[in-house]
């Protein structure tokens, strides 16, 4: 997998910068999304700065069809969404050596203006979601 990584091709207008990086991890802030068959439903979202930083995502609603985090609007302002088809939503999967044990955040969507490519993690106050929802057998 380390090989892949390291032979990814991208232009400018791959990048998606989170101006206040990743909460745990704000002094990276440009990432890239990898989209690779052998992968799915799973993608990464993996730093471009040299630090072999990378996160599994997934889009939540393969997980749960009927997610719809309370976003505050205040939470979104900054990201400039013009239209809502602009709106891509991921969530970090940790992937456990046991896969049947593996987990997604549900409490942290990672919210991407496709249009501008800015991006941010927002944590949500929703008690109807966690953040280690349980993937195998929902996907």
């Amino acid at each position: 997998m380390n090989d892949f990584f390291d032979n990814l091709t991208y232009t400018n207008d791959d990048i998606i910068h989170f101006p206040a990086g990743v909460p745990g991890f704000e002094r990276n802030k440009d990432f890239v999304l990898v989209h690779n068959e052998e992968f799915a439903p799973f993608e990464w979202l993996a730093c471009v700065d040299g630090s072999h930083l990378r996160f599994a995502v997934i889009n939540p609603m393969l997980i749960k069809p009927d997610y719809a985090p309370n976003l505050i609007k205040e939470q979104l302002e900054d990201l400039a969404f013009s239209a809502p088809e602009d709106v891509l939503v991921y969530s970090i999967v940790t992937i456990r050596e046991n896969p049947v044990e593996s987990t997604v955040n549900l409490i942290g969507p990672i919210i991407i203006n496709k249009k501008s490519r800015r991006a941010k993690q927002i944590i949500i106050d929703d008690e109807r979601y966690g953040t280690q929802e349980p993937i195998i057998g929902k996907t």
